[in-house]
């Protein structure tokens, strides 16, 4: 009963389809994240400072999250294993990563709003512990909560309740679904045109429902681009979550100062780089690396290009990138 206290969340079979879930440290960090992932807003105390967390964000460090990684001697994984784990399920298009390593890192889970909000669609007027066995995992463990009931029923009984409550549940779900789809579906409409009222820029660009990822129109030219090269590189690539890549390129101006020309040329070098052009393959793992690609850059003898202009940037033109676009480079 304890543990029903901290509420739960939803793990989808799907999961175990991943090629990754066969790893049980990978499967294991991503519960984890799963869980320590904020269901709405608030702002979190974390190392003595305060980060205002958004739906499907988390703060922490790759110290922290290994010691919840231990082997069966209890030795924790180490910071740069954990990294490497978070690198799979960032190319996978799962999370997204920002901040320092050492003083804190925000993880953002990728639709978690959409993910967790199958738990909304739960009846009401049942217990929030019943709920857990209806939720789309239904896996043995969730079953064992109703033991304390099914013990003091003979066997045909308790499965006659059994099949009694989940089909009352089921009922009530798509009750609820038909008569809530309606209001959800007009709530999303209003946030929206909320949204595009505040930022009018991001309606040439791309956007979510709710508003939590957007990007400009030419933010969504540099995703774009920077998907091209790396092409270049391995033509197998799957296409990536553009509003995703447009809300970072977008984050890297706003809250990093840089400019496209910088995003866009910092990418280029790293992209001709034997060593970074394996690693740096989204602008996330681009602005969480940039002070290390800035450094390896100087000491290579390369230089950073600063762009003379922070206007608007005609993307037709190449001029504005002074030859990160010429076509020798591509």
């Amino acid at each position: 009963m304890e543990n029903q206290k901290t509420g739960f969340i939803p793990l989808y079979r799907s999961v175990l389809k991943k090629p990754w879930a066969k790893d049980v440290f990978l499967r294991t960090l991503w519960e984890n994240l799963l869980m320590a992932a904020a269901r709405q807003p608030y702002t979190a105390t974390f190392k003595g400072r305060q980060w205002p967390l958004q739906t499907g964000q988390l703060v922490t460090t790759t110290a922290d999250l290994g010691l919840k990684l231990c082997d069966r001697e209890g030795k924790p994984s180490s910071r740069h294993a954990v990294d490497r784990m978070l690198d799979v399920f960032e190319r996978e298009g799962m999370i997204s990563r920002s901040g320092e390593k050492r003083k804190g890192t925000v993880i953002t889970i990728t639709n978690y709003e959409q993910y967790a909000q199958k738990t909304d669609d739960l009846p009401a007027q049942f217990p929030a512990h019943n709920g857990e066995h209806f939720t789309a995992h239904d896996e043995a463990s969730n079953g064992a909560a109703c033991e304390g009931h099914a013990a003091h029923l003979p066997a045909h009984k308790a499965a006659q309740f059994t099949a009694h409550h989940e089909q009352q549940c089921n009922n009530n779900n798509i009750n609820n679904k038909i008569s809530s789809s309606r209001n959800s579906e007009e709530s999303r409409n209003e946030a929206t045109q909320k949204f595009l009222s505040r930022h009018p820029e991001a309606a040439d660009g791309i956007y979510t429902p709710s508003g939590k990822s957007w990007g400009t129109a030419d933010d969504l030219k540099a995703a774009r681009w920077i998907h091209s090269l790396r092409l270049t590189v391995n033509a197998s690539l799957s296409e990536p979550k553009w509003v995703e890549w447009a809300n970072t390129i977008r984050l890297m101006r706003v809250q990093d100062n840089r400019t496209h020309f910088e995003i866009c040329d910092l990418f280029k070098w790293a992209n001709k780089d034997d060593f970074w052009k394996d690693n740096i393959l989204s602008p996330s793992s681009l602005r969480r690396k940039w002070d290390d690609l800035t450094t390896r850059r100087l000491r290579s003898g390369g230089q950073t290009t600063k762009s003379t202009s922070k206007g608007k940037i005609d993307f037709n033109n190449t001029d504005w990138i002074n030859g990160v676009f010429d076509e020798n480079s591509l």
